[in-house]
Order: structure tokens, then C-alpha cells, then sequence
């Protein structure tokens, strides 16, 4: 996960009135060697001067010199007030670029430790400023499609969702072969790429390595280092733990990705286990908001339940596929809508924007073409369909880059673990699986196993095997009680790894990791943690989130989807 938006409501909350003095553990008592500069190089558009930025040379195999050096971007939001540490945050992914992340929420990191903290973050491995960059295989995102057009990558995503039909697994099936040779052929584009040689450095035991690197570079040679990390981060957290437990200062695991599944294609299914749960969530709050503050109760009808708002977008979805598959105009394919809808559930604070605003339009025109068509209506169910002239605003839909960046396959695909006996008939099985017994509305959308089926290359350091440590603090572990692409669950199954090394925090709030949400007992408890080595009495606790309501009245206006902000997944 990257660029978390609830991250920026830090600045308003209260608990950053209250000034919190302590000695920290990663105050530097040998000295820093990093060279830091001047971010004009780097693209960051700031005048504050708190933004600092420089590159380090590391080696690219930590076991081999003669494989040369790797060079970290790195960029920090520098303490405004008597510095009192230094904390690292990775933002997820993996592939999430630490510099995007920092230029844009670095000062509400800083607040929430009242300016007494340096904020340091990097561009890992095959990201952005780093060497070795991006991986790319296609010159432009035009050749990207079209090389996945009309092969199962495509087709699934375009088309299925919900319980698999017997038309739908029959077509499934008959492309075993296809998709084989479709990523044979891949995976030898990425090795012949000019990024090929670089492939095997990319795993995350030597980002982890690079984690230390910085950490003497900054924070002291030996020093403790005090890490937050989102998502893929707390696989690159939980592996500091591992791999270096005694230079582990305070560490946050925020938005848990099991471990134990994080190597294998097996992660299509273990992620995806509380999906339904936050959905139900958004068409819950939808449905008790009214057409006050949720348009789609304009179509259902006053009185509408949860799930009756989803069977609205279910119906919606399933005749812009009749019509998708007739040949019909829509207003963007099906698999776009159960793609976007996924993204949605993200970030509950802009539920209320998406749905009042793309998903509204897009359920209204298919609803319109459905009666155009003559396309009959699921169970027979009625709707108060809009009348009029109704259009999609794309003018946001332009986040995308004009080429198509691989690093995020590349680097799980570098992790993966190769039993040798993974086919992609046992990739095919887990996703009806998942349609069938996790999520039937998301679970054949997910993407990232797939890429990581074949891949050519692995790592040179493979991640070691999780062995119990003595942590000097226990690691803070906070999973959100309904996290559509890291369950609690995980969070759970990590914290009992670490045993009396963890402290398991629940966060009762819906979206992924615990800043989609605001919650001042949450980020007071991660403050604590960091500044005062403080947790809670016992092991677990549980934190409630600031606002619940999360379909305000609308007071007459139409909010606008911005559709490319809600499509910016990464773990």
C-alpha cells in the first residue's frame, strides 16, 4: 500500500497538541555520514526546507563484491523542533517509491511526533531514483495491452466476477496452454530487458541489508533503528526482525502480509479473506446514510438494506457484461468496474467520492443501456432508473505513467518460493477457490500470483526461515478489523509468531492499514511506542476510529470520481 490520504488528517488531530520528551533509542551517538542535499535532482516540487535527499552507494550482493554497487535514493523530512530520532518508513508495495510517499505526507509524519523526528525514506531497489531502476518490458502502455489482449490475464480481469458458471471455468481451462507460453515469453522479455542482470538483487532479504546500511549511514554504525512499515513494508519489516534482531529499535508492522504466504501463489487466497467483510461495509454505510448522502439509494428505492445497494452494483456489473459480451457499448468493461471497486475499498475516506461519483454515473448508464437493450435485470429487481443525459468525468484519469513499470512482480517473483511443481492449472484452481469460498465478488481480479508463477529469477540472499528471537521492544502489530488485502487474520498470525516480542493492536475501522482511517488512539499509541517505548498493559488492545460516518449528507452536490486516485493499488 502507498500514498494512505487519511495520513494528511494527522495534522488535525488531538493528541498532537501534547508534547512528548523522551530519549528516544535511535539518537545517533556515533555520528551521520550521509551526504545529505538539495531534492531539486530528484523532482520534488517543495520550498520547505525540511525536505533533504542523497543517494548511498550499497553493494549489490552483500556476499559478493565483485557484483559492484547499488544506489539508494534516499530523502528524509527533517526535524523541525530538538531532534530527538529518526524513524524509517517503507510505504508498501513492493515497488512503492519512498519518495512520492514522503513528499507527500512527510509533514504529517513529522507531526505526529511534533516535529522531533527525522522522517527517512528510499526508493528500494527497482524504484524510481534507485539503481537498479524500473523494469520495464514495453515501450509504452499501448503495447502493454496489447500484448495481454485476449490472453487469461485480460480475460479475467475484464469479465469475470462472482461464482464461476460452467461457460466461464470451461473458458478458464481451455487456456492452460495459452497462458504457459504467454508467460514463458514474458518472463523471457524481463530477462532480456535491459534490467534482466539485475533481476537477482531485487529480493527483499537485500533490501532488508539495505535498511541497515542506511541505518549506520544515518543514524549511527550498530545504532537501533526505529522502522514503520505499510503493508509489503511489514514483509520487509518482519524480515529486519529476522534477519537482525539486535539492531531492532522500535518496529511498526502496519497492515499485516502473512509471511508464511508471502512466497508463494498461495497469497490469492490468504489475502482476500476480510474483502467481503469491508465491501459490506461500504454498501452498509451507503444504504444507512440514504440518498442524503448516498445517490445509489436514489436508484434502490428509500429504505434500501446493505444488500440491497449490492445487489444494485452486482446487477449493474453482470448486464454490462451481457452487453459487453453482445457487443454493446459500456461505460468502461465490467472487470474495470470489479477492479475499481477493489481500489475503493482502500481508503474509506473517499467511499463517499467514489460512490456518488463514478460508481453513480457508471450504474445509471448501464442501467439506461440495459433498458435501451431490452437486457433484463437479475431476479427480475426494479430500479428507479435515472432519466437524462448522465456522463463519466475522466479528466483525473491520467495517473498513469506511459509505460507500465514490472518492478512489483520482480520483486515478489524474487522472493518466490520454487517448488517446482506450481502449475497454472493450480493458480486457475485457487481462484475459482477464492469465487467460490472467500470472495465471489474480488476474488478473481487478483493479480500479483500470477506474475509470480514462472518467474525466471531468484533472488541471490532467499529469505531465511523465521526463527523466534529476543527483541529489545516488543514490535508493535496493528491490523484493521476489516482490511481488504491484509486481513487481521494476518496480523494475528504474525503477532503470535513474535510471541512475547509483539503487541497486537486491532484497529475497529474498515480499509487497508491502519491510516485509511483516522484514529487518535491508534496513532497516540504508535506515538508512545516510538518516543516513549510505551505500549498498552497486557498484549493485545483494540483502538476505535475517529468518524464512523463515512457517507456525510451531500447538501446538493455532485462529487466527482477521480478515478485514477482510486486505481493506485500497490500492497
Amino acid at each position: 500500500m502507498i500514498y494512505p490520504p487519511g495520513l494528511t488528517a494527522l495534522l488535525a488531530v488531538g493528541l498532537l497538541g501534547q508534547r512528548v520528551v523522551a530519549a528516544p533509542s535511535s539518537v545517533s551517538r556515533s555520528g551521520s555520514s550521509f551526504p545529505w542535499g538539495s531534492c531539486e535532482s530528484f523532482g520534488v516540487n517543495s520550498t520547505d526546507p525540511s525536505f533533504q535527499c542523497g543517494y548511498l552507494e550499497v553493494p549489490m550482493d552483500y556476499h559478493d563484491s565483485s557484483a559492484g554497487n547499488a544506489r539508494l535514493a534516499v530523502i528524509k523530512y527533517a526535524a523541525t523542533a530538538e531532534k530527538l530520532g529518526t524513524l524509517f518508513v517503507n510505504p508498501g508495495g513492493p515497488g512503492g517509491s519512498g519518495f512520492v510517499a514522503i513528499e507527500l505526507y512527510g509533514q504529517a509524519y513529522s507531526q505526529l511526533f511534533q516535529g522531533t523526528y527525522d522522517i527517512v525514506t528510499w526508493d528500494p531497489r527497482g524504484v524510481g531514483y534507485t539503481f537498479p531502476g524500473e523494469l520495464y518490458i514495453f515501450d509504452d502502455t499501448a503495447e502493454d495491452a496489447a500484448y495481454w489482449k485476449n490472453t487469461v490475464h485480460s480475460y479475467i480481469n475484464e469479465t469475470i466476477s462472482g461464482e464461476f458458471d460452467k461457460q466461464d471455468l470451461e473458458e478458464l481451462y481451455s487456456r492452460v496452454d495459452q497462458t504457459e507460453g504467454k508467460y514463458k515469453d514474458f518472463n523471457e522479455r524481463c530477462v532480456n530487458s535491459p534490467s534482466g542482470p539485475y533481476l537477482k538483487y531485487l529480493g527483499t532479504s537485500s533490501t532488508v541489508r539495505d535498511l541497515v546500511s542506511l541505518g549506520d549511514a544515518i543514524v549511527g554504525q550498530g545504532e537501533p533503528i526505529d522502522f514503520w512499515g505499510f503493508s509489503y513494508g511489514t514483509v520487509l519489516g518482519f524480515n529486519f526482525l529476522n534477519m537482525f534482531p539486535e539492531r531492532a529499535g522500535h518496529v511498526i508492522l502496519d497492515g499485516v502480509v502473512d509471511p508464511n504466504t508471502w512466497i508463494t501463489y498461495k497469497i490469492l487466497h490468504s489475502s482476500l479473506v476480510d474483502t467481503e467483510k469491508t465491501y459490506s461495509g461500504l454498501t452498509d454505510g451507503c444504504a444507512v446514510a440514504g440518498r442524503a448522502g448516498c445517490k445509489l439509494v436514489e436508484i434502490t428505492g428509500d429504505g434500501a438494506s446493505g444488500d440491497d445497494v449490492k445487489n444494485l452494483i452486482n446487477d449493474a456489473h453482470d448486464v454490462a457484461l451481457e452487453l459487453y459480451r453482445a457487443g454493446y457499448d459500456v461505460p468502461a468493461n465490467p472487470g474495470f468496474l470489479t477492479d475499481w471497486l477493489f481500489n475503493l475499498l482502500y481508503l474509506p475516506m473517499t467511499w463517499s467520492e467514489g460512490v456518488n461519483g463514478f460508481l453513480y454515473e457508471y450504474v445509471a448508464l448501464v442501467l439506461q443501456a440495459s433498458q435501451a437493450h431490452n437486457v433484463t435485470i437479475p431476479g427480475g429487481r426494479k430500479y428507479n432508473v435515472p432519466p437524462g443525459n448522465i456522463t463519466i468525468d475522466d479528466t483525473a484519469d491520467t495517473f498513469f505513467p506511459n509505460r507500465t513499470s514490472y518492478s512489483q512482480a520482480a520483486i515478489a517473483g524474487a522472493d518466490d518460493f520454487e517448488d517446482g511443481n506450481t502449475t497454472i492449472s493450480n493458480i486457475f484452481d485457487i481462484i475459482v477457490e477464492n469465487t467460490r469460498e472467500v470472495t465471489p465478488t474480488f476474488g478473481a481480479i487478483w493479480s500479483l500470483g500470477y506474475f509470480s508463477y514462472g518467474w525466471p529469477v531468484r533472488s541471490v540472499e532467499r529469505l531465511p526461515t523465521y526463527s523466534p528471537k529476543q527483541l529489545k521492544h516488543p514490535a508493535l502489530v496493528i491490523g484493521n478489523a476489516a482490511d481488504p488485502v491484509t486481513p487481521f487474520a494476518s496480523a494475528q498470525k504474525v503477532a503470535n509468531m513474535l510471541g512475547n516480542n509483539a503487541f497486537l493492536l486491532e484497529q475497529l475501522g474498515f480499509g487497508h492499514t491502519s491510516i485509511a482511517q483516522v484514529s487518535s488512539c491508534t496513532l497516540g499509541v504508535a506515538a508512545n511506542y516510538i518516543v516513549n517505548s510505551t505500549l498498552p498493559q497486557g498484549s493485545t488492545a483494540q483502538c476505535p476510529v475517529d468518524d464512523t460516518n463515512l457517507f456525510p449528507a451531500l447538501n446538493g452536490s455532485t462529487t466527482v470520481s477521480k478515478r485514477s486516485n482510486l486505481l493506485r493499488r500497490q500492497w
